[in-house]
């Protein structure tokens, strides 16, 4: 029976979910009370391509921001949308007296993403203490900036090189909400927080590209987005590097001020999706092992139900699996209920991911209308 010889593996990812779900309460300290002195300068760095409809939400939440950072900068990515004119019409042109303010990037440079450019152009400009990156779709809280000069302010510059955050995640479709629920899921119930913070081997690193901060100087002496300017996932490329490095990783909880809904139709989940899910496991066949476990472990018993018959040990297994997929999603706040759904997950994840082996196989990857070259 598949069924026995899969739960050792769904216990190993419980006890790992279990002990990551109670060292993640202690990444939801409030510090009430700010130091009087040294407060960090935040340089807050936001790359934008094709990002028109977001840009109004996102500027409105900056103004909003009941403690402003030392300098907001926009870099427009040569967007193909509205993006340019709407920043051309609504914000100075950087540098600026105002403290935010954008800039046109130059012609991208062959062997860089796109991404990566953006952001290297963004830290040569940057004149804050620390240099924090945000993706453009991310949605803010009035608090947010706070948050972060709070936790900031707390945290030895000389011995922390990048801070990340993990993001509230918003499910307003269900099918894109189940296959954003694979990204909790793989994080949580397979990486163990702990290490990925602070054991230094590069296997365990992590980073969440949707928020990146650095301490200016260090960053300044390594410039990791142009060490990672051909990386797809740019975010583990450059966690490796600051671990490669001797640095250490700080993983926020950041549900409680950021928000973001990276795509509003499963379309362009799994094309997103599809871009990275090959990066994320290595190589095209560690991908192909990955897929095959994932069908084996998640998806196998569930079909060896349906031809011989429901035992007791079919029925733990769903229920563990359950267990799993809904305390993960749970954790970025996510419905509980999606881990009913898991086997629906897995199918929809298990397309995507055969679809992101397919597109690095053929060594080519589109995304936002540029194609990319992958090995």
């Amino acid at each position: 029976m598949i069924t026995q010889w899969i739960f050792a593996i769904l216990l190993a990812q419980l006890a790992v979910l279990l002990a990551n779900l109670c060292y993640w309460r202690c990444r939801r300290k409030w510090f009430s009370a700010l130091p009087n002195t040294d407060l960090p300068r935040l340089s807050i760095l936001i790359p934008v391509r094709n990002e028109r409809d977001k840009l109004p939400m996102l500027v409105e939440a900056l103004h909003a921001q009941q403690v402003k950072p030392f300098e907001v900068i926009l870099c427009d990515d040569s967007s193909e949308d509205t993006s340019r004119e709407w920043l051309e019409a609504n914000l100075p042109m950087h540098p600026s007296p105002k403290w935010l303010s954008w800039f046109p990037a130059p012609a991208k440079q062959a062997g860089w993403v796109g991404k990566n450019w953006a952001c290297h152009q963004l830290a040569q400009r940057a004149r804050g203490d620390w240099l924090v990156f945000l993706d453009a779709d991310i949605h803010l809280h009035k608090h947010s900036i706070q948050f972060l000069i709070d936790h900031l302010s707390h945290i030895d510059r000389r011995r922390v090189q990048l801070v990340t955050a993990i993001p509230k995640l918003r499910a307003n479709r269900l099918f894109v909400g189940l296959l954003k629920s694979m990204l909790p899921f793989s994080v949580f119930t397979l990486l163990p927080i702990p290490l990925a913070e602070k054991y230094p081997h590069p296997a365990f690193a992590f980073a969440n590209g949707q928020m990146m901060a650095f301490p200016r100087d260090y960053y300044q002496q390594t410039w990791l987005h142009e060490r990672a300017r051909q990386a797809i996932l740019e975010d583990v490329h450059i966690a490796r590097e600051v671990k490669l490095q001797g640095g250490q990783v700080v993983i926020l909880d950041g549900r409680s001020i950021f928000e973001v809904n990276m795509y509003s139709t499963l379309r362009d989940a799994v094309d997103g999706f599809s871009k990275n899910a090959t990066a994320i496991c290595g190589s095209v066949p560690a991908a192909i092992v990955v897929a095959l476990l994932l069908a084996l472990v998640y998806l196998a018993p569930l079909l060896e139900a349906s031809l011989g018959g429901v035992s007791g040990w079919h029925m733990v297994s769903y229920g563990l699996s359950s267990l799993l997929f809904a305390l993960s999603a749970w954790m970025v706040d996510m419905p509980l209920w999606f881990g009913c759904l898991y086997p629906l997950t897995l199918l929809i994840g298990e397309w995507t991911l055969w679809r992101s082996i397919f597109w690095y196989a053929r060594g080519e990857v589109r995304w936002k209308g540029r194609t990319y070259r992958v090995r």
